[in-house]
Parts: structure tokens; C-alpha cells; sequence
């Protein structure tokens, strides 16, 4: 099969060039001291934006990308991020700036397009080593870029401008790798065993090739429903999905507003080094989730207040910068909040992974995400955005840092009450989970667990 030889290593090199954006780390003074906008502006009237259009976006792209077979998705994505880089150029308005961050969104969506691809594009036996193949790709274009872009900045005499001109000619490139990436030969491979196999004439219906794509997403949408009662009948599955939606939701919440509290530190004094943080901070992460993933046994074991314990850390990062009010303390911070955010994921995504027998892993994956971005969009909504409390950069990090306290208040206060009711007021019923919940345990009755 040529084609689906072919497809990883063109796969591999879209995904590097999708990811080497040496603009990036400096977008904020980009379009502060470049394009001319306003602190205000650029916090309170165009990074919000980006928070209401990736969730109906995201759902939507979860939606068609089986429907239209996945490359058309991929496609989107890529010209959602040339589109972006166009407009970060050429745009002069609020108006176009507010667009821009809508295609990036279209572009940050269209991300679990290439995903799926993979799923059905190579058998189960390569699919692991593929998948690390793209998360390296991942990481490299990523850390690459953001180290370009200070060491250019710094020694080249590069500028912003210069920095968006060389995003735009990387992210055309992986527009140009994204239209000959070849559809795959087949879509068996993995996918045959993938999901939940059809009992019943609904979900027949989704398999069907001659229902028009429009009953094909509706009755995707049905199944959903299903999937969700399925899934989350589990006691250990909501309780690590509870921490999974918690850190997803401030990791949108922080990485939003990041830049925006550096450019506030900044004073006109110090020297920036956005790229060198950014840089250092995905490689350490990325180090810190593999180590987790090779000690696995030592995650199994892990309970769930600890990543409570974690949380207060986070509100720790987020409260610190706005106290103290020290660059150099914000980049540390911003760095220790990356590294236990994925700390936190990852044994959390490995917890959720072992509580189900099921190939609902991926399924549960989405719909947290989706809870995570609607909290973000309302607290962005209510923080942020200009008609409503236009709250400035460090006065949003002293709300990420209530947010981060109110969940773990929340969790300990379910503790209480449950142990107020005798310890096993809550209790899984084993006949409804079969094949759902790992041989058939359940932690209900150990509240840590």
C-alpha cells in the first residue's frame, strides 16, 4: 500500500511545518508595538475571541471529520492557519483582528482531524509508534520555532513583522503538504475495532454510505447521548475526568492571558524572553508527561487528592506573578504551571484509559474538552470581555486563582459529605457496567482512589 507509506511522512512534515510559528512567543508586543493596538484592546476585545469560537468550532470538526472521510478537515485546518497568519499581516482593524483569532481556532480545531486520519490509515501495530512519531513532530516544531523566534529576534535583528512573514511561508508549506497527503487505502485498520459496534438499526444508520452526511452527524449526535450515559455511569471515570476538565479549563484560561500579563511586567525595562520560556517550558513538560508514561506503575497508584494537592500548586503559580509582580517570577511561574498542568493530564487521562474496558476512551477525551472550553468560554465571557467586567491581565490570574481553589474546595467538600454519610451513600452498580468498568471494580468506596 504506496499511499498509506507515503501518508505518515507527509503527515510528520505537515504537522512540523503546522507547528514552527516563530511569531508566536511574541504575538502580544506584536500587535501592541507593531500593529499599534492597545493593551485593552488586544486582552479585552481580540484574545477572547479565540475562547468563544473554539468550542462550536471544535464540536462541529468532532462532528464531520468521520462524515467527510478526514482530509477535508485537515485541509480546513491548514488554511484556518495561513488565513490567520494573512489577516496577523495584512489586517489594521479590531474587526480583523477578532477574525483572525476566529481562524486560528478553525485551525487549533481542526487538529483531531489528522488524529483520526492516523486511526484509520495504519494498522493497530503502528499506530502507537505513529502516534509518538506525530507527538515528536509535534514537540519539535513547537520547541524549534520558539527558540527561532528569540535567537532571531535577539541576534538577527529579525522583527516581529519578519517573524509573522516566516509563520506564514511554514504554515503555506504544511497548506501544500495538507492537499497530497492520500486518502488512505482503506478505512479498516484500527477503525473496525474502534468503536462501539452497532446494536441496533440507529447506530447501523451511522455506518451506512448511502444516508446523506447530515443523518450521518445526527445520528452521531444520538449515539453521543448514549455513549455519555455509558460512559460516566463509572464513579472513577467522573472522578478523573472532574480533575481532566479542571486543568484543561485553566490551561485554556492561563495560555489566553500568558503573554498579555508578561507585556504588562515588561515596564518598558527588561528583556523579553517569551521564546527561550516557551521553548524550555514544552520540552520539560513533554519530558515530565513521558516519565509519568514509563513509571506507569507509580500512576496507578496515585490518588486523586494528590492532583487536588496539585491544583492548589497551580493557584499557587497563578497568584504569585500578580502579588509580586516580577518578570522573571512570571516566566518561572508560567513554566511550573505548564509542567503540572501536564502532570496533571496525563495521569489523569491514564486513570480515565484504565477505567474503561471499552474503546469509549477517546469519546470521554472529547466530551471533557468540550466541558473544559465552556468554562472557559464563561469565565473569559465574564472576566475578560469588555461588556462585562474588562478585568486586566493580573486581576484575570487572581480569578484563575479563586477557580483553581473553588475546585478543590469542591472536591474536598464532596469528601466530607460522603464520609458525613457513612463512607458508601455512593454505589456503582456492577450489573449495568459490564465490560464497561475494568474487570468490573470499582474504587467507589475508597474516596482518594
Amino acid at each position: 500500500m504506496i499511499g498509506n507509506r507515503l501518508a505518515v511522512p507527509i503527515l510528520l512534515l505537515y504537522v512540523f511545518f503546522r507547528d514552527f510559528r516563530p511569531s508566536e512567543p511574541f504575538l502580544t508586543p506584536f500587535l501592541n508595538e507593531t500593529k499599534g493596538f492597545t493593551k485593552h484592546e488586544i486582552n479585552n476585545m481580540i484574545y477572547p475571541v479565540w475562547s468563544y469560537s473554539q468550542l462550536p468550532i471544535f464540536i462541529l470538526v468532532l462532528a464531520f471529520t468521520d462524515a467527510v472521510r478526514y482530509l477535508p478537515m485537515i485541509w480546513l485546518g491548514a488554511l484556518g492557519y495561513v488565513a490567520t497568519w494573512l489577516l496577523l499581516i495584512f489586517g489594521t482593524t479590531v474587526k480583523l483582528m477578532q477574525l483572525m483569532q476566529v481562524t486560528y481556532a478553525i485551525g487549533t480545531a481542526c487538529e483531531v482531524a489528522y488524529k483520526s486520519y492516523v486511526f484509520v490509515a495504519v494498522t493497530k501495530e503502528e499506530y502507537s509508534t505513529v502516534s509518538l512519531y506525530l507527538a515528536g513532530s509535534t514537540l519539535f516544531g513547537r520547541s524549534m520555532s520558539s527558540f527561532a523566534s528569540q535567537i532571531l529576534h535577539d541576534y538577527a535583528d529579525i522583527s516581529f513583522m519578519q517573524l509573522n512573514y516566516i509563520s506564514l511561508a511554514s504554515v503555506s508549506l504544511a497548506l501544500i503538504l495538507a492537499l497530497v497527503i492520500p486518502a488512505p487505502l482503506n478505512f479498516v485498520g484500527l477503525n473496525e475495532n474502534s468503536t462501539i459496534q452497532p446494536t441496533s438499526d440507529q447506530d447501523q444508520l451511522i455506518l451506512d454510505d448511502d444516508i446523506s452526511m447530515i443523518q450521518k452527524v445526527k445520528e452521531k449526535f444520538l449515539r453521543g447521548k448514549v455513549n455519555v450515559m455509558l460512559s460516566y455511569k463509572s464513579l472513577q471515570t467522573r472522578r478523573w475526568a472532574y480533575w481532566a476538565i479542571v486543568t484543561s479549563a485553566l490551561y485554556f484560561m492561563v495560555g489566553n492571558s500568558a503573554q498579555s500579563l508578561w507585556k504588562d511586567l515588561e515596564n518598558g525595562k527588561k528583556k523579553r524572553f517569551n521564546g527561550y520560556v516557551i521553548g524550555v517550558t514544552g520540552l520539560l513538560s513533554s519530558l515530565t508527561s513521558w516519565i509519568l508514561t514509563r513509571y506507569s506503575r507509580s500512576v496507578e497508584h496515585t490518588k486523586a487528592s494528590v492532583l487536588a494537592v496539585l491544583t492548589l500548586a497551580l493557584a499557587l503559580t497563578t497568584l504569585l506573578p500578580t502579588i509580586l509582580q516580577n518578570l522573571y517570577l512570571a516566566y518561572v511561574c508560567d513554566a511550573a504551571f505548564n509542567i503540572i498542568t501536564s502532570s496533571c493530564m496525563t495521569i489523569a487521562l491514564f486513570k480515565i484509559a484504565h477505567s474503561l474496558t471499552t474503546n469509549l476512551y477517546g469519546f470521554v477525551v472529547g466530551v471533557n474538552a468540550c466541558v473544559a472550553g465552556t468554562l472557559d468560554l464563561l469565565v473569559t465571557f465574564i472576566v475578560i470581555d469588555e461588556r462585562v467586567l474588562s478585568f486586566n491581565p493580573r486581576q484575570q490570574y487572581l480569578v484563575y486563582t479563586g477557580f483553581a481553589v473553588v475546585c478543590v474546595l469542591a472536591y474536598f467538600g464532596y469528601k466530607f459529605v460522603t464520609l458525613l454519610q457513612g463512607g458508601n451513600a455512593v454505589e456503582l452498580r456492577q450489573g449495568n457496567l459490564t465490560g464497561f468498568v475494568e474487570d468490573g471494580r470499582s474504587d467507589d468506596g475508597v474516596l482518594d482512589a
